[in-house]
């Protein structure tokens, strides 16, 4: 009796980890400025496989995007209600 092994399914690409380079295209940064803001406790949140290996989840890189977005949106119009005297 043969034994059939079933190949593990493969991750779905819109849930796969990103890599810095990948994460850096979609934030607009350098993968070294993203290592950057990682020394310094900031950025999205990260995941460390190994001593050389660090992925992103994509719901964290979009997640801080998104609070990055709203920040520039506040102060900018926090600036313009400052700017009218009000």
């Amino acid at each position: 009796m043969a034994v059939t092994r079933r190949r593990p399914p493969i991750a779905d690409p819109q849930r796969r980890a990103l890599t810095p380079a990948e994460a850096g295209e979609r934030l607009g940064l350098s993968s070294k400025e993203l290592a950057r803001l990682r020394g310094l406790g900031e950025g999205p949140a990260f995941v460390t496989l190994t001593q050389k290996s660090v992925r992103y989840l994509r719901s964290s890189v979009d997640g801080w995007e998104a609070k990055l977005t709203a920040w520039k949106t506040l102060g900018v119009m926090n600036a313009g209600v400052a700017g009218q005297g009000v």
